[in-house]
């Protein structure tokens, strides 16, 4: 397969060859057999249910299966905190890495080490890169009845965006644009993921969100686009997308030389803009039959026809080739990763406060039960959503307290919930 990459163009720093031993004999090839036969494997989501990330980590569990020897079955979970840096800290330094525990993280979480961030607490060339399931283009989206309409707005508006933590791309790409740009944007940090910002943007507590992916925006949101309910003054990527020749391109307004090259560096993150991910100590054999089957998921009929009607773009980058960024951006000039990074995380031109996620109570019928009762859809009132209940969540029918494997779809209920989907209580008649 012929991987296309994003032209960085960043002179000197070619993007080179990193050489990935793979496994070597055919004893490594029927041990890494042996080992999956039975596994349960874990796709780790670094950010909350229903968003692009945890949709693509999704799909991608219910087929990646069948291409492994042995064909182990994969469990989803969610794993937030810090825009998925919590993720990536854990699965360098203390989840298993036996080649059983593969994460999503944020496009732009690997650059955080790179750049110097001291949060990060693994080295992203360290990492076994198993693939990417698309490039992406990023966009900023705003309400639209908040005051932000043109990029105009952006510099003369002091407009208000949602982000999920330090390190995430919601967080990082706002930085970036008024450090870069010298937009006048204003940051509300710490929303639990996306789902939840969007919420934040319904109900006027932000005027919109940066680092908003093209593809997430069409598979969670296209009837948002449809109805005109929110506008795109800005896209951000190297290159305009197709849908979007109408919307400004970040490039048209960063022209000095040391700024372009910054701008580059960080936005070649697109390119795995999609990242699965295992730990640096996963035996290469095991790397070498995970990066396989993410190829052979890549062209898999049924996993192509799911994604295709869940409006999940797929432009597959191999985990050879991430490999082979990563390593080229490592070896960039000091001077210009100094310059990323300052772009990046410089807080004196940006506005930054904690978010209140608020407490929302809605009442309705359970529409969906998932998970025994991990995962429950609702809707009533006119309105309906998906909630994730926890072993804290606390239940009740008829006034009893029960577990949630007692839900059940037709129930009358009335739900507390924090934020977009975490469910603290559920009482039910």
């Amino acid at each position: 397969m012929n991987w296309k990459f994003i032209q960085t163009g960043i002179g000197a720093a070619s993007i080179g060859a990193l050489t990935i031993v793979a496994a070597g004999s055919a004893a490594e090839a029927q041990s890494a057999k042996d080992f999956y036969k039975g596994k349960r494997m874990s796709m780790y989501i670094g950010y909350s249910a229903g968003g692009g990330y945890d949709r693509y980590a999704r799909t991608l569990a219910r087929h990646m299966g069948k291409h492994i020897p042995g064909k182990p079955r994969f469990t989803a979970k969610n794993y937030t905190g810090a825009g998925s840096m919590r993720l990536a800290n854990s699965l360098y330094t203390t989840f298993r890495q036996d080649g059983t525990n593969i994460a999503t993280v944020g496009r732009t979480v690997p650059l955080e080490h790179l750049t110097g961030n001291p949060k990060a607490k693994f080295n992203a060339n360290k990492f076994h890169w198993i693939g990417s399931s698309n490039q992406e283009t990023s966009t900023c989206a705003f309400w639209h009845t908040s005051p932000i309409k043109t990029v105009d707005d952006l510099f003369n508006k002091s407009p208000i965006v949602g982000g999920t933590g330090v390190g995430a791309g919601t967080d990082t790409q706002a930085m970036m644009l008024n450090n870069l740009m010298g937009t006048q944007l204003r940051l509300i940090s710490g929303y639990p993921g996306g789902v939840d910002i969007n919420l934040a943007m319904e109900r006027g507590e932000v005027h919109g969100r940066c680092a908003w992916s093209w593809s997430s925006v069409l598979a969670t949101r296209k009837k948002w686009v449809d109805e005109k309910k929110v506008v795109f003054p800005i896209q951000i990527a190297l290159a305009p997308h197709k849908d979007l020749m109408d919307v400004p391109l970040i490039t048209s307004f960063i022209t000095d030389k040391k700024d372009r090259q910054a701008l580059e560096l960080i936005l070649s993150a697109l390119t795995m803009g999609r990242p699965f991910v295992v730990g640096p100590k996963v035996p290469a054999d095991r790397v070498a039959v995970l990066r396989a089957a993410f190829d052979a998921t890549m062209k898999d009929k049924a996993f192509i026809a799911e994604s295709k009607k869940g409006r999940l773009p797929l432009n597959p980058v191999s985990g050879k080739d991430v490999q082979k960024l990563l390593a080229g951006l490592y070896a960039l000039p000091k001077d210009v990763i100094a310059h990323a990074r300052d772009a990046i995380s410089k807080t004196n031109n940006i506005s930054i406060s904690k978010a209140v996620v608020k407490t929302y109570v809605h009442k309705g019928k359970i529409t969906r039960v998932r998970r025994g009762g991990r995962r429950v859809s609702w809707s009533g009132g006119g309105a309906k959503g998906k909630l994730r209940v926890g072993g804290k969540t606390k239940i009740t029918v008829g006034g009893k307290k029960v577990k949630r494997k007692v839900l059940k779809t037709g129930m009358s209920c009335t739900f507390t919930v924090k934020g977009a989907q975490r469910a603290l209580k559920i009482d039910c008649g």
